[in-house]
């Protein structure tokens, strides 16, 4: 084998191997941090639907205090 061959084979096994340790990084980093990203996204989502929730709570509150609004200001009209 000739010896520029065996240099740029050699050089060729040197990249390789920095794209091997940055891929592993990577993967280990995935499998490390993935729960607690997947989880703060899984969270989001639910603090999202108890404020939906809570907003809609609000809104039947507002509606049964202007119910007894009107039933204070005309107490004839009970069922």
């Amino acid at each position: 084998m000739d010896a520029g061959m065996l240099e740029l084979v050699e050089r060729i096994f040197w990249m390789v191997s920095f794209i091997a340790i940055g891929g592993t990084l990577a993967l280990m980093f995935l499998f490390i941090f993935a729960q607690s990203i997947f989880g703060s996204k899984t969270i989001h989502t639910q603090l999202e639907k108890l404020l939906r929730q809570s907003e809609r709570i609000s809104e039947h509150l507002n509606q049964i205090a202007q119910h007894l609004e009107k039933e204070k200001k005309d107490p004839t009209k009970r069922p």
